[in-house]
């Protein structure tokens, strides 16, 4: 496969305004870090090339490669008002983008290498070019030749310069465990997973970006009057510090060091420029991420596109007696739970009717979780899942994706029976145990229960294995099609029941990947799983999706305000998707045969060629503003592209010395509007074995 691709870059407005000079600010010289990295290729996503243009200020051309043909080159193009001529009879849709003199050079190497030794170009060449190269469907020419002019004019308005071809029609009617889904982990966070803040519009940014599985970590809120539970406890128990009490200190911290910073460091000293704390503590980039457009994670957070108005001070408090969002037992200030609800409703479905997955991450008390399925119902009124529909019972099978449009299915673990036992026999201190399917909760230490207090009816369960938070039944009822379920085995009763998902950290997956692959991917083709990020991550790094994907998984929840290499993969998977993929055939539930990944999909070999022809606008940040001509003179870009795909095993290469080349790098070109050559520069990968086209990727 040979594809040529050319970058005209545009230096956006919004990208700089966002290092404009406050109008109080000191005139001494401000400096800016140069984004190292950047994506050539962007999407039809609408939201997604939004997301990528604030961050790096690009549009994206894109040509695949003619047959070379060996001519001489011309002494002089057509001049601008020659193009505006030939193509006079075919008025623009849209203003054409400005095209620098290196980028309509390459365009122009094109035409030539397409006409060959003719003088124009003919309508069989042009249409050959547009389907075999390009990838175009239902092409229709009505000139018998074309001009440079014309050929420019209408390669650019009828096909457009885009990398990706339009998707086919969605197929809708498999089972909900039969997809992967575009999925977020702890997603109220904005920050690190220390010392944050939580906020409501995240939800509203990524579902319209095409998240489909959220997660909201629900602690009690300040209680207007004590709940039962506390009335039962309050003579006996002194409450120290507790995961509750966490997020007052968190804000309170919080606010303070803002204080302090806005004091000391703000170019005002006013608290109207003020930012959040964890903007200065999350300098440095994650040592597990090969990419980095900032050192400041303010910019990370912009990428989350929320408002900076909503990272202010003036936070409206969460109503009492009602529950909040945070993460427990960190500096993480919350928001309330009402109001994440609200944003989801509000959200959900404008992008796309695909349903969402909620998964609930419970800490709050019972009479807590009793106002949580209250405003659920109130907030999600006529989206919400509440019962099984149709003929889909949950104990038999799931429903298909096309029967869910416009809902909501909370995951959330289920009631467990209670067993009224003498206080002798609850002689065990109560321990707070995690458990897999608490995601993000590695890093929340223990609590001890104190047993003279503990109320006489307990799970047993929790005599045995150490306490966990109860979930009542009326909030149990909610997980209809989607139960967590403590994993323990694939082969318990649990692990064959069509609701259940098992959330396991990374670690551990991989690990049954590896031990019980054959277990595992038989397990992933009929239930659900979920993968979440292992609790050392707490800068919001994130690991490799496509692993996961690999092996089945349907949900590998992402951090999604640090767009670092696993999240773009994660930005490839689900581009134009709707937040669902559908998974290849021999992962599907209709398959009985595959047991295996190299059963399911056994790959074939991919021969891949891109040659990159020039670059337009290139955006610099000059380290002096005052000069920045000569920053784009002295600019020395390059175009880095490295496969993701699935790597032979050590016995899989016995026998073969032949070295796979997975990196590759273009030549250095200059200034900010690169030239490569005629011939462009050439990214070649050769022979690389095990390409299964759904699960693989070029970043």
């Amino acid at each position: 496969m040979s594809l040529l691709c050319c970058g005209p870059f545009r230096r956006s407005r919004r990208h700089h305004a966002t290092h404009a000079k406050p109008e109080d600010a000191d005139d001494g010289p401000r400096f800016f870090l140069r984004q190292r990295t950047m994506s050539i290729f962007a999407n039809s996503n609408h939201h997604s090339k939004k997301f990528i243009r604030h961050m790096v200020g690009m549009t994206v051309a894109t040509v695949a490669s003619p047959a070379q043909v060996q001519h001489t080159w011309p002494s002089r193009k057509p001049t601008v008002d020659e193009i505006s001529t030939d193509s006079s009879a075919h008025p623009l849709a849209q203003p054409p983008p400005y095209l620098s003199t290196e980028i309509l050079d390459a365009f122009e190497r094109v035409y030539k290498d397409l006409c060959g030794t003719d003088e124009l170009l003919s309508r069989a060449k042009f249409e050959k070019f547009l389907e075999t190269t390009q990838g175009e469907t239902n092409v229709k020419l009505d000139q018998h030749e074309y001009r440079y002019g014309e050929f420019l004019h209408f390669w650019a308005n009828h096909y457009q310069w885009e990398a990706t071809r339009p998707l086919p029609d969605k197929d809708v009617s498999k089972p909900l465990t039969n997809y992967f889904i575009n999925s977020s982990h702890n997603t109220y966070c904005i920050g690190n997973q220390l010392i944050s803040r939580s906020s409501a519009e995240v939800y509203k940014h990524v579902l319209r970006r095409g998240c489909r599985c959220i997660e909201i970590d629900v602690w009690n809120g300040d209680a207007a009057v004590p709940t039962s539970g506390q009335a039962k406890t309050a003579k006996n128990h002194q409450r120290g510090i507790s995961g509750s009490s966490f997020p007052n200190v968190a804000t309170s911290v919080m606010d303070a060091y803002e204080d302090t910073y806005a004091k000391y460091f703000s170019p005002s000293g006013s608290h109207a420029h003020s930012v959040s704390a964890t903007s200065r503590l999350e300098h440095d980039p994650s040592p597990r991420s090969s990419t980095r457009f900032s050192a400041d994670t303010r910019e990370s957070r912009d990428r989350l596109d929320v408002s900076r108005t909503s990272r202010s001070r003036s936070r409206h408090p969460s109503p009492k007696g009602e529950p909040i969002v945070t993460h427990g037992w960190t500096f993480t200030a919350p928001c309330g739970f009402r109001e994440v609800c609200q944003a989801v409703r509000e959200a959900a479905f404008v992008e796309n009717d695909l349903p969402i997955i909620v998964s609930l991450e419970v800490h709050a008390d019972e009479d807590q979780q009793e106002v949580m399925v209250k405003i659920m119902k109130e907030e999600w009124a006529g989206v919400l899942v509440e019962k099984p529909f149709g003929d889909y019972d949950p104990k038999f099978r799931l429903p298909k994706l096309g029967d869910l449009r416009n809902k909501i299915l909370v995951k959330v673990k289920k009631a467990q029976s209670k067993i009224v036992v003498s206080p002798a026999t609850v002689d065990v201190p109560l321990v707070y145990a995690h458990d897999d399917d608490d995601s993000g909760s590695e890093d929340e230490r223990p609590a001890l229960i104190n047993s003279a207090s503990a109320p006489t009816t307990v799970m047993v369960d929790q005599v045995q294995k150490g306490a966990k938070v109860r979930i009542c039944e009326n909030l149990a009822n909610l997980g209809v099609y989607t139960r967590s379920q403590h994993y323990k085995s694939l082969e318990t009763p649990e692990a064959k029941k069509p609701p259940h998902i098992f959330s396991i950290s990374e670690d551990r997956i991989l690990e049954l990947h590896q031990k019980q692959h054959r277990a595992m991917f038989t397990h992933n083709k009929n239930y659900f799983m979920r993968a979440f990020p292992a609790g050392r991550r707490i800068d919001s790094s994130n690991p490799d999706p496509s692993l996961f994907w690999r092996g089945g998984v349907q949900m590998v929840a992402m951090n999604w305000q640090n767009l670092d290499e696993g999240m773009m993969l994660n930005e490839g998977m689900f581009a134009d998707e709707d937040g669902w993929v559908l998974k290849p055939p021999g992962y599907q539930s209709t398959n009985k045969s595959s047991e295996t990944q190299h059963d399911a999909a056994a790959g074939h070999t991919m021969d891949l060629k891109i040659t990159v022809l020039a670059g337009h606008h290139i955006p610099v940040q000059a380290c002096n503003p005052t000069e920045p001509t000569r920053s784009a003179r002295s600019l020395r870009p390059l175009v880095k592209a490295e496969l993701h795909v699935d790597k032979p095993s050590e016995s899989e290469r016995e026998g073969n010395t032949q070295d796979y080349t997975y990196k590759q790098r273009s030549n250095v070109g200059k200034t900010d509007h690169p030239d490569f050559g005629p011939q462009g520069s050439v990214l070649e990968f050769l022979n690389i074995p095990k390409v299964v086209e759904e699960l693989s990727f070029i970043r």
